[in-house]
């Protein structure tokens, strides 16, 4: 029988982004109806990120083996079973499903519905018998990997972030093209994993991150053999009777061909976008990019009843998803969430962490001062022996951190401190009052406290001085 539903949000896409969405805003006391289309999202992070994180976890294993010399350890080669570490990363994932259950959402009050959702005017959806008039809907569909344009690409086998999990063999020579995060992830979980590994980043390495800790990032990973082309692209994929080819030209036109076994494409991801969506539901497309939608800074689509959040959005780091939901939920329901600035994270070793606005450049900009520190001295650092990295924050003239990033062990939990003196609006000079274990990596920030500190404390007068002298 045919029914009509006017919920507070409908949000399509069963995914990890749309269910966690749905169980943020019943929490918050809203009328949810999540639509699951039949098919896995593309992208969903249950199934990419905790996956790779499975993989990424068996690499740091293997290196620590076979660097555990650096701790007072019998060092050993490491022999691993690929078809195993899938097996360990699709079961992380897997071990996701009881919390996806559609018992345990249907208990915590969500409505579901299945089928084929279709928008048949701006402000209605079809699915399936239902109707649905929501006051708001939400596109959490997912993307797919984006593929360069590279000749001959397509006539050979090729993984992706989401597919190479299922390789069963050992790589010999695997070449990365892309320079997102992923890209940069996989290459030293391989490199570590035996292979040699090539990355063409196919443009700037890590976009929209910090060019001096990304620097340090690359100084460390080609530390352990990833051949880094900075500024080439993959131009020409041959086939060959063994192996294949790939033609790479440089920024001065100088041209190189890679002998490889693989290929992985990480080049992005292109948001799963329903075209007929697109014209009943009254939504443009970014003019300067075809493949995206027209989006203002909080997802919100050219329709005000339409928002797009993860890989919909084009988002590729979770606390963007984040921060966009919990957006949407104030202005929905009311309320206001404290404005916890997003992280741009690289689960490498050395991982990568920024939050905030890192100046480019050399100097920042008129009345802002850049305060460094060195993970050198670190203690926590230097017990696990990794003691390559720094950390940055650059501050105003009114002593409010405004951006910050750390390349080092226990980057992305020191960062998410930064971020949370950001979002509470604490001066830079409190980071010297922090409560912290001992060892402990963010005890980086500190130091960095206790310079900031000493930097704005004013000058001690003459007499002052004279009088304690005696």
């Amino acid at each position: 029988m045919a029914d009509l539903l006017k919920p507070d949000l409908c949000i399509i896409g069963r995914g990890a982004t749309g269910i966690a969405l749905a169980l943020r805003a019943r929490q918050r006391g809203a009328e949810v109806v999540l639509i699951d289309r039949g098919v896995p999202e593309p992208g969903d992070p249950a199934h990419g990120l905790i996956a790779r994180a499975g993989l990424l976890a068996s690499a740091a294993r293997a290196h620590a083996i076979a660097s555990a010399g650096a701790v007072g350890l019998e060092a050993a080669a490491p022999r691993p079973s690929f078809r195993s570490i899938g097996e360990h990363a699709a079961a992380l994932a897997a071990a996701t499903t009881p919390e996806h259950a559609a018992e345990r959402l249907t208990a915590l009050g969500v409505v579901e519905r299945r089928g084929a959702p279709v928008f048949t005017d701006r402000n209605t959806l079809s699915c399936g018998e239902t109707t649905i008039k929501a006051r708001h809907f939400v596109l959490a569909t997912g993307a797919r990997p984006a593929l360069p344009q590279v000749d001959g690409l397509d006539s050979v086998p090729f993984f992706t972030p989401d597919t190479v999990l299922s390789a069963v063999r050992k790589f010999s020579h695997l070449v990365v093209i892309g320079g997102e995060p992923a890209a940069l992830e996989l290459a030293q979980a391989y490199r570590r994993l035996g292979a040699e590994v090539t990355l063409v980043p196919q443009g700037p390495l890590l976009a929209g991150f910090d060019p001096e800790l990304v620097a340090l990032l690359t100084t460390a990973l080609t530390g352990e053999g990833i051949d880094i082309r900075t500024g080439f692209h993959a131009v020409a994929v041959q086939k060959r009777s063994q192996g294949t080819g790939v033609e790479i030209a440089g920024p001065e036109g100088n041209r190189d061909t890679l002998d490889v076994s693989h290929i992985l494409v990480a080049h992005g991801r292109a948001p799963e976008l329903n075209g007929e969506w697109l014209s009943k539901a009254g939504l443009k497309l970014h003019p300067d990019h075809p493949t995206q939608l027209l989006l203002d800074a909080d997802g919100r689509t050219s329709n005000r009843r339409v928002t797009a959040i993860g890989g919909a959005a084009g988002d590729t780091q979770p606390t963007d998803t984040v921060r966009k939901g919990e957006r949407l939920l104030d202005r929905l329901l009311g309320g206001r969430s404290t404005a916890v600035p997003a992280l741009r994270h690289v689960a490498t070793e050395p991982a990568l962490a920024e939050v905030g606005v890192i100046p480019a450049g050399p100097k920042p900009r008129p009345g802002f001062t850049v305060h460094r520190a060195s993970l050198a001295e670190n203690s926590a650092a230097r017990a696990l022996g990794a003691t390559q990295g720094s950390a940055k924050l650059v501050v105003s003239a009114r002593g409010q951190i405004v951006g910050g990033g750390v390349v080092g062990t226990g980057a992305g939990e020191t960062v998410a401190l930064i971020a949370q003196t950001i979002a509470h609006g604490t001066p830079a000079a409190g980071l010297a009052r922090l409560a912290l274990p001992e060892p402990s990596a963010a005890a980086v920030l500190v130091t960095l406290g206790r310079e900031i500190e000493a930097a704005s404390a004013p000058p001690r007068r003459g007499g002052v001085l004279r009088r304690l002298l005696g």
